[in-house]
C-alpha cells in the first residue's frame, strides 16, 4: 500500500507542516533522550535492587527495557518520517502511541520530582535527559491529542448507483462503441447526503472527539439563525443506509445459511453490529468506575479537613484535582458512550426498516396476504424504532446491578448496618414509583384518546361547515364539541394532578431514606461525622439511578424479546420461489446467465440474454392466485383455537383437533381441486423483440405480467426471466416529489437520456403548462396531475430506468389505457417501436387496443380460461384489422421524409441522438 499511499497525496489531502514537523521532531528528541540516558548512565548504582535480585540482574533488566525502549521510538521516527513524506496526519495508532507515552512520562516525571525534591538521587545528566523526554513527551503527546484524521473519501458515503456505462450497452445509446459515456459532474445525481457539507468528525482529533468540538461550527451557525439543509454535514459512509442495510442483510444471509428457516434476528444483528456494541459497553464500563473515585475523594478530603487523617498538602491538592479529573473523565465517557449508543440506534432503524422492506418484496404472495400491510409497516416502523430506542441503554443491564452492589459494600463498610435501612425503603419505593408510573401512562394514553377524538370531530366539523351553515346546525355541534373538551380537560386535570404526586414522591423519598439511615445509624451508637454523612449521601445518589433505571429496562428486554419473536417469524416467512441464475449478487450462482435451462421452476438471472437467445420463456407453466381468506373463517379459527385451550387436553379437545385436522384437509382439497389462473403456457420471447398481449377482460393479461415477476405462484412448469426487469404497473404509481424526481427515480441524471425520454413519452407540452417545469412539486398520489399525465410519468420512469441498463426486459401493463387515441399512437411511435426498440429491449406490452398490434414482432392472444388461445406474428391473425396501425403509418412517413430529404411531414420531430438500431442489434 505504500506506493498508493504516497502517489494519493494531494493537496487537498495533505496536512499542516508544523504537525508533521513536531512528530519527526519529537519522534527523533525522544530516541535521541533514550540513548541518552542508557548511555550516559551505564552503572545504576542509585537503583533500588528489590530482594532477591542482583545488582546485574536489574542493570540488565534495566538495559534491556531501554534498548527496546529505543527501538521503539526509532520505529515511531520512521513511521513519522514516512506520513511526512505522504502528507499525511500520524495515524490514530501511531497518536494513541504518543498520547500514552505522554502519560507514563507523566507519571516517571512525578516520580523524579519526589526522588529529587527529597534528595535520593542528584541533578545529573540523567536526570536532566529524564527531564527533556518528559517535556517532549508531553509536547508530543498534546499535539498528538489535537491532531485531526487525513481526510479520507472512504469515510464519506459515496452515490450507490452504478455506473451507466457499466456492463454491455445497446445501440443507439452513446458512442459508436455501444457504451453511453458518464454524465458530466454537474449533471449526475448527488449521493445520500452530498447535498450538505463533508462531516468534520471524520477528520476530527481525539480531542474533538470526545468534547465534541467538531460540532462547534454548525452550533454557533444555529445560535445565529435557522439550519438549512445544506448546512448539514453529509453522512459518513458508517452510517449511511446503503452501508448499514447491506450490513444487515449479510449477516441475516448468514444466519440462514446456520439456521435455515429457523433464523433468530437478534444472532444476526449481534454479527452485524456486535463489535460497535460492544466497544460502546467499555465507556459504559468506564463511566461505572469512575462513578466511585467521587465518595472515595470526598471521604478522604473531608476527613483531611476535619483533621482526622493525616494528608501532606500536595496529597490533598492531589485529591483535589483527582475528584476534577475523575468528573471530568466520567463526564466525557458518559457522552460518548450515549453519543455512539444513539448513532447505533440510528442504524439498527435503517437497517431494519431496509431489512424488512427487502423481504416484503420477495414475500411469497400467502404469505403477503398472512401479514398484511399493516404489520410489515408496523415492522418497519414500530419494532424498528423498539430496537434502536433500547439499544442505547441495554448495557445498563449489567452496570445497573453492579453498581448497586458496589455501592451497597461500599456503603455497608462506611456506615455499617444502617447502611441497609435507606436501602431497604429504596426497593420498596419502586413498586408504589412501577404503579404511579403505569397509572400516568394509562392516564396519558386516555388523554391522547380524547384528544384524537375531539380533534377529529374538530376536523369533520370543518370539511363540513356549508352543510352546518346551511341546516343551522351549530348549536348542536357546538355543543357536542364542548362535551368532549370538557371530557379531555378533565382528564388533563387528572393527569396532571397525577404528575404532581409522582413529584412530591421522587423528591421526598430520597429525604426519608437519608433521614432512616441517620436515625438508625445514631440509634446504634454510633457518632455521625462530616464524612461519614457526605460519603454516604453520595453513594445515595449513586444507587437511586440504577433502581430508577432497572424497571425500565426489564420492560425495555420484554420489548426486545417480542420485536425478536416478530422479525424472526417475518424474515423467516417464505419468499418466493423465484431463483437467481447468477446468484442475485450473492456470489452462489445456480447456472450461467446464458445457459439454458431444463428444470422445472421459477428462474431469474440479471444478465441479459444472448444475442437471438429468448429473454422470456414458459414451457408448460401454470400459476394461479390463492384463494382469499374469508374474514368469517379466521374467526372460526380463532375461536377453535380458544375453546381447545379453555377446554386443555381433554376428550373434547381431541374431538376439537380431529375437526380441525379435517377441516385444514378439506381446505387443501378444496384449493388443490381450483383451477389455475393461468395454465399451459408456452411461450419464447427472443431478446431485443416486441410481444404484445391481447385478450379479453379478465382473461389474464396482468397476471400474465406478475406471474413473470414471481408475484403469482407457479403449480408447474418451467419460467425463465433474463435481464434488469422495468416493470410499468397499469395504475400509475407517483412519488410526492418533483415530476423529475419522478423519472429519475434515484438513478445518475443524464440530460441527452432525460431529454430523449421526455419526448417520447410526450411530456414536452406539459412540462410547458406546470408552472415549475420538471421541477414542479406533484402532490400525494399525483393529485394535482391528470389520469393521462400520470400514466405518461410512470412510463417515462420506465423508460429512463430502462436506459440505465443494458438490453433490459420491459414488462407494460396496458399503459395506453389512460391516454386518448392520439397520444397512444404518439407513444407507441416514439416509445414503445422507437426508443426502446432502439435500445435492444425486449418489450412485453399487454393492452386490449388491437389496432396496435400490428407494430409488434409476436403477437399472444390469451383465452377467457387463461390459456394460449394463438400466438405468431401479425399477419398469421386474421381478425385483427389488415391496415397497419397509426403508430407504424406515421413512423413509415417520417422515414420516408427523412430519405426525401425535405423534413416534410408534421408531427412530433425524432427524439435527438437516437438511431437505428444496427444490423442484428
Amino acid at each position: 500500500r505504500v506506493p498508493a499511499l504516497l502517489r494519493s497525496a494531494g493537496g487537498a489531502d495533505r496536512a499542516p507542516m508544523a504537525l508533521r514537523a513536531v512528530n519527526v521532531v519529537g519522534a527523533a528528541l525522544l530516541f535521541a533522550g533514550t540513548v541518552a540516558e542508557l548511555v550516559l548512565d551505564p552503572e545504576q548504582d542509585r537503583m533500588d535492587v528489590p530482594p532477591g535480585y542482583s545488582q546485574g540482574a536489574v542493570r540488565g533488566l534495566y538495559l534491556a527495557c531501554g534498548s527496546c525502549g529505543a527501538a521503539a521510538w526509532a520505529c515511531v521516527l520512521g513511521l513519522a518520517l514516512f506520513e511526512a513524506r505522504c502528507g499525511r496526519n500520524a495515524g490514530r495508532s501511531t497518536r494513541l502511541w504518543l498520547m500514552l507515552s505522554a502519560l507514563l512520562a507523566c507519571l516517571r516525571f512525578a516520580s523524579d520530582v519526589e526522588r529529587l525534591s527529597t534528595g535520593s538521587a542528584p541533578l545529573d545528566g540523567v536526570a536532566r535527559a529524564r527531564l527533556g523526554v518528559f517535556a517532549v513527551s508531553a509536547v508530543v503527546g498534546l499535539v498528538a491529542l489535537c491532531q485531526p484524521d487525513s481526510p479520507s473519501d472512504a469515510a464519506y458515503a459515496q452515490p450507490a448507483v452504478p455506473s451507466p456505462s457499466a456492463g454491455p450497452a445497446s445501440p443507439g445509446r452513446g458512442s459508436g462503441h455501444g457504451a453511453r459515456l458518464l454524465p458530466p459532474a454537474e449533471e449526475a445525481a448527488p449521493a445520500e447526503g452530498a447535498e450538505g457539507k463533508r462531516n468534520k468528525e471524520a477528520t476530527a482529533s481525539f480531542w474533538s472527539r470526545f468534547t465534541f468540538s467538531w460540532l462547534s461550527g454548525i452550533l454557533w451557525l444555529g445560535s445565529r439563525r435557522a439550519l438549512e439543509q445544506s448546512d448539514l454535514f453529509s453522512l459518513q459512509t458508517a452510517d449511511a443506509t446503503a452501508h448499514t442495510s447491506a450490513e444487515m442483510a449479510a449477516a441475516w444471509r448468514w444466519e440462514q445459511r446456520r439456521r435455515p428457516g429457523r433464523g433468530v434476528f437478534l444472532r444476526a444483528f449481534h454479527r452485524a453490529y456486535g463489535p460497535y456494541f460492544w466497544t460502546t459497553g467499555l465507556f459504559q464500563v468506564a463511566n461505572t468506575s469512575l462513578m466511585f473515585a467521587n465518595p472515595l475523594l470526598i471521604n478522604t478530603l473531608v476527613r483531611y479537613l476535619s483533621g482526622e487523617q493525616p494528608l501532606s498538602p500536595t496529597a490533598a491538592v492531589v485529591c483535589a484535582l483527582g475528584m476534577f479529573v475523575a468528573n471530568s473523565a466520567k463526564s466525557l465517557a458518559l457522552g460518548q458512550y450515549f453519543f455512539r449508543g444513539f448513532r447505533l440506534g440510528l442504524r439498527a432503524k435503517s437497517a431494519i426498516g431496509q431489512l424488512v422492506f427487502a423481504k416484503a418484496l420477495t414475500l411469497a404472495h400467502e404469505e403477503r396476504s398472512r401479514f398484511g400491510t399493516g404489520a410489515i409497516v408496523s415492522y418497519m416502523q414500530i419494532d424498528a424504532s423498539k430496537m434502536g430506542d433500547a439499544l442505547p441503554y441495554l448495557h445498563l443491564l449489567w452496570s445497573g446491578p453492579v453498581t448497586l452492589i458496589i455501592a451497597t459494600v461500599m456503603l455497608c463498610n462506611f456506615l455499617g448496618v444502617a447502611g441497609l435501612a435507606g436501602i431497604f425503603i429504596m426497593v420498596f419505593s419502586m413498586p408504589l414509583n412501577t404503579q404511579l408510573s403505569r397509572k400516568m401512562g394509562a392516564f396519558t394514553r386516555r388523554t391522547m384518546a380524547l384528544r384524537d377524538r375531539r380533534v377529529k370531530f374538530t376536523s369533520e366539523l370543518l370539511q363540513g361547515v356549508r352543510l352546518l351553515k346551511l341546516f343551522a346546525w351549530e348549536p348542536s355541534l357546538l355543543e357536542q364539541l364542548g362535551e368532549r373538551r370538557t371530557a379531555e380537560l378533565k382528564q388533563v386535570r387528572n393527569n396532571l394532578l397525577l404528575g404532581g404526586v409522582m413529584g412530591f414522591f421522587f423528591t421526598a423519598i430520597p429525604l426519608f431514606v437519608t433521614l432512616a439511615t441517620f436515625l438508625v445509624y445514631s440509634a446504634l451508637g454510633n457518632k455521625l461525622t462530616a464524612a461519614t454523612a457526605f460519603t454516604s449521601l453520595s453513594l445515595f445518589q449513586i444507587i437511586r439511578f440504577p433502581l430508577l433505571v432497572v424497571p425500565m429496562m426489564i420492560t425495555r428486554v420484554i420489548d426486545l424479546s417480542v420485536v425478536n419473536g416478530r422479525l424472526s417469524r417475518f424474515l423467516n416467512a417464505k419468499g418466493r420461489e423465484a431463483v437467481e441464475l447468477d446468484g442475485g449478487g450473492d456470489g452462489d450462482s445456480v447456472v450461467g446467465g446464458d445457459a439454458p435451462i431444463s428444470l422445472e421452476g421459477h428462474f431469474l438471472s440479471r444478465l441479459p440474454a444472448a444475442a437471438g437467445a429468448p429473454a422470456i420463456e414458459l414451457h408448460g407453466a401454470a400459476f394461479r392466485w390463492p384463494e382469499t381468506a374469508v374474514e368469517s373463517d379466521k374467526g372460526k379459527k380463532k375461536k377453535r383455537r380458544k375453546r381447545s385451550r379453555l377446554f386443555g387436553h381433554g376428550a373434547h379437545h381431541s374431538a376439537e383437533s380431529v375437526r380441525s385436522a379435517l377441516a385444514e384437509q378439506g381446505s387443501r382439497a378444496e384449493e388443490a381441486a381450483r383451477p389455475p389462473t393461468l395454465s399451459a403456457l408456452d411461450l419464447s420471447l427472443s431478446r431485443g423483440s416486441l410481444t404484445i398481449v391481447l385478450g379479453p377482460v379478465g382473461s389474464g393479461k396482468t397476471s400474465l405480467l406478475l406471474a413473470l415477476l414471481g408475484d403469482m405462484p407457479r403449480l408447474k412448469g418451467r419460467a425463465v426471466l433474463r435481464g434488469e426487469v422495468v416493470y410499468c404497473a397499469q395504475e400509475p404509481w407517483i412519488q410526492n416529489m418533483t415530476l423529475k424526481d419522478n423519472v429519475l427515480f434515484g438513478k445518475p441524471f443524464d440530460a441527452r437520456l432525460y431529454e430523449e425520454v421526455l419526448g417520447a413519452c410526450a411530456l414536452a407540452a406539459d412540462l410547458e403548462q406546470l408552472p415549475a417545469g420538471d421541477r414542479t412539486e406533484i402532490g400525494e398520489r399525483g393529485i394535482n396531475l391528470s389520469g393521462g399525465q400520470k400514466a405518461r410519468i410512470a412510463l417515462a420512469r420506465a423508460c429512463y430506468t430502462a436506459g440505465c441498463c443494458p438490453s433490459p426486459t420491459v414488462l407494460l401493463d396496458d399503459v395506453l389505457a389512460a391516454v386518448d387515441a392520439e397520444v397512444g399512437a404518439q407513444l407507441m411511435r416514439e416509445c414503445v417501436c422507437g426508443l426502446l426498440s432502439t435500445w435492444g429491449c425486449t418489450v412485453l406490452l399487454a393492452t386490449h387496443h388491437a389496432h396496435h398490434a400490428h407494430a409488434a414482432g409476436h403477437v399472444v392472444r390469451l383465452a377467457p380460461d387463461g390459456t394460449i388461445a394463438r400466438q405468431g406474428p401479425p399477419s398469421s391473425f386474421a381478425d385483427l384489422s389488415q391496415a397497419p396501425s397509426p403508430a407504424i403509418t406515421r413512423r413509415a412517413e417520417m422515414e420516408a421524409a427523412a430519405a426525401g430529404g425535405g423534413g416534410g411531414g408534421g408531427g412530433a420531430p425524432k427524439p435527438a441522438g437516437r438511431a437505428k438500431p444496427e444490423a442484428g442489434g
